[in-house]
């Protein structure tokens, strides 16, 4: 499927509903304590499931965040084509890079890289709902 910029707005809110929403469904609603000190047991299986299960589809398949991302911007060209993108990319790059404690539930790693994956979770979020925005307002 070839980059089609007439889809590209279409294409920035499913991907602001998939990713955005979902890379920090569970675990954004958990209290500052759970990002600091002790590491919990719900902060773990809220990123697990966050970031190993980002979509999950009806037929039982299940996506990381940065497989929906590879699938998301597979025929985006490159340089990306909004700057926002770009900081998401980096982003995904850092969760994909903590996906291996993760999926060994490596606690010791995982309490080390919270400030990390938080704010890369936020960085999804919010540079996905700007760029959502900013198209939105181009279109009148």
């Amino acid at each position: 499927m070839a980059f089609a910029v007439a889809d590209f707005p279409e294409q920035v809110a499913a991907l602001k509903h998939d990713l955005g929403k979902y890379v920090a469904w569970m675990s954004a609603n958990l209290g500052d304590d759970h990002w600091h000190g002790p590491l919990r047991d719900e902060l773990v299986e809220a990123l697990r499931r966050d970031l190993l299960r980002t979509r999950s589809g009806g037929d039982g398949t299940v996506e990381t965040a940065w497989e929906l991302w590879t699938r998301f911007a597979a025929d985006w060209p490159r340089p990306l084509p909004a700057p926002e993108l770009v900081e998401v990319e980096a982003a995904v790059d850092v969760l994909r890079a903590h996906g291996p404690a993760l999926a060994r539930g490596d606690r010791d790693a995982i309490a080390a890289a919270r400030p990390q994956i938080r704010a890369a979770q936020q960085t999804i979020r919010s540079e996905l709902q700007k760029l959502h925005r900013r198209l939105q307002s181009a279109r009148g």
